[in-house]
C-alpha cells in the first residue's frame, strides 16, 4: 500500500502542475498582453515588467491552485477507474477510505500552500503591486512632459525651462491651474518634481520657492499673489493613475490583524465594516477548499467509465466556476451585510464538504461494494481453521 501511495502521489502532482501552468496561464492571459504591450508600445523596462508578473501571480495563484487539486485528483482517480484498477483494489479489500489517504494528504499540503499565501504573501504583493505602479504612473508623466513646451496635465498647463526625466526634477516652473474656472490660478517657481502617494492613491507636483497668483475676491480682474518655499499641488487624473494595469484595492493589501482592526474602527464610526470580515474569512475559506476537494474528487471519479480526462477536466472546471460563483454572491450580500459575513464566505465549503460526504458514503457503501466485502471476510474465515 505504500508503494500504491507514492504511485498515486506522483500522478497526482504532475496532473497538478500541469493543470497549474494552464489554469493560471489562462487566467492571467489578459495581464500577459498588458505587459507585452508595457515593453512594445510604452519603453518600460523588462525587469519591470517581470516584477509586475511575479507581484500578480500571488493572487492568480489563490484561485487556480484549488482548481488544480481538482483536476489533479479527478484525474488520477478516473485513470485509476477507467483501467479498471480502482476496482480490483477494492475487490482485493482496500476500502475507499485507504485510498484515499495519498489525495487527503496532497490536499493538505495544498491547503498550508495556499494558507501561506493569502495570509503572508498576497498582502506584501499586492501593496509592492501598487507601489511599483504608482511609480510607473509618475515616471511616465516625467517621460510625457516635454521641456520648452506647454503641456496638460489634466487641467494644469505646465511650462518648465529644464526636465530630468530620470528623477522628475524640473527647472524654471510655470503653471497655470484651470481645473476650478472659478480660482483659476497661475504658479511660477523654480523647480519642482513629480511625487506620488500609493496610500491615497494621488500623485502631485511639489513645488519649491515659487510665487502663488490667485483671483482677487474684491477686485474683479485682478490677481493676489503668495510667496512660498514649498508647495504641493495635487493632479486630478485618475486614468494616469490606473493605466496600464488594473491593480487590486481595498482589503487585499492588509493581513488578517489589520482587516480585523479596519472592521473594529469603521464599526465604532458607524460606517460600513463588512468588508474587512467577509475578507478575512474568504483569506481562511478558500485554502480549505483544497483538502474538501480532493476528497469530493474521489467519489466523482469512482463513478467515471468512459471520457478519461477530458470528461474529467470538463468535471472540474465546472465545479470551480460553480464554488467561485457562490464566493463572489457571498462576498457581495456579505459586504452588504444581507448574510453574516462567515456564512458568507464558508457556505460554499459546506456545501462541499456535505456533498461530499453524500458521494463518499455511496460509493463506499454500494451494494456491490458491500457484497464483495462480505464475501471477503467469509473467504478469511474459512480460511483460519485451515491454516490453524
Amino acid at each position: 500500500m505504500r508503494l500504491l501511495d507514492r504511485a498515486i502521489l506522483k500522478e497526482m502532482t504532475a496532473a497538478f502542475l500541469l493543470g497549474l501552468m494552464v489554469f493560471t496561464f489562462v487566467l492571467l492571459t489578459n495581464k500577459i498582453l498588458r505587459l507585452v504591450e508595457l515593453i512594445v508600445n510604452k519603453g518600460v523596462g523588462i525587469l519591470t515588467v517581470v516584477q509586475l508578473f511575479l507581484y500578480v501571480l500571488p493572487y492568480s495563484l489563490v484561485v487556480t491552485i484549488p482548481m488544480s487539486v481538482l483536476v489533479a485528483t479527478l484525474a488520477t482517480f478516473t485513470r485509476l477507474s477507467t483501467d479498471g484498477e480502482l476496482l480490483a483494489l477494492r475487490g482485493s479489500g482496500a476500502s475507499l477510505c485507504r485510498l484515499t489517504r495519498p489525495s487527503v494528504l496532497f490536499g493538505i499540503a495544498t491547503t498550508l500552500v495556499t494558507l501561506v499565501i493569502t495570509i503572508w504573501i498576497l498582502p506584501y504583493s499586492n501593496h509592492a503591486f501598487k507601489n511599483l505602479v504608482f511609480n510607473m504612473a509618475r515616471r511616465q508623466v516625467a517621460m510625457g512632459l516635454q521641456e520648452r513646451v506647454f503641456n496638460n496635465i489634466g487641467g494644469v498647463t505646465l511650462y518648465m525651462e529644464r526636465l530630468d526625466p530620470q528623477t522628475s526634477e524640473m527647472q524654471g516652473v510655470f503653471l497655470v491651474d484651470s481645473r476650478n474656472p472659478a480660482e483659476r490660478r497661475v504658479i511660477v517657481a523654480q523647480g519642482g518634481r513629480f511625487r506620488s502617494d500609493p496610500q491615497k492613491l494621488r500623485m502631485s507636483l511639489s513645488l519649491r520657492h515659487g510665487t502663488n497668483y490667485f483671483p482677487s475676491d474684491e477686485l474683479a480682474g485682478r490677481y493676489r499673489f503668495l510667496k512660498f518655499q514649498a508647495l504641493e499641488l495635487t493632479l486630478d487624473e485618475p486614468r494616469m493613475l490606473t493605466d496600464p494595469i488594473q491593480r487590486p484595492l481595498g482589503e487585499q493589501e492588509l493581513t488578517l490583524m489589520e482587516l480585523r482592526e479596519r472592521a473594529a474602527t469603521l464599526r465604532a464610526r458607524g460606517q460600513n465594516y463588512h468588508p474587512p470580515i467577509v475578507e478575512f474569512h474568504k483569506k481562511l475559506a478558500i485554502p480549505f477548499s483544497c483538502a474538501l476537494f480532493s476528497v469530493l474528487a474521489i467519489p466523482l471519479a469512482s463513478r467515471i467509465r468512459r471520457g478519461g480526462r477530458g470528461l474529467s477536466l470538463a468535471i472540474s472546471v465546472a465545479f470551480a466556476v460553480g464554488y467561485y460563483m457562490l464566493i463572489v454572491g457571498g462576498e457581495g450580500l456579505g459586504d452588504r451585510g444581507r448574510i453574516p459575513e462567515a456564512l458568507a464566505m464558508w457556505l460554499p465549503n459546506l456545501l462541499i464538504a456535505v456533498g461530499g460526504s453524500v458521494f463518499f458514503l455511496r460509493a463506499e457503501l454500494h451494494p456491490a461494494t458491500l457484497a464483495q466485502a462480505w464475501r471477503s471476510a467469509r473467504a478469511r474465515r474459512a480460511a483460519g481453521p485451515q491454516e490453524g
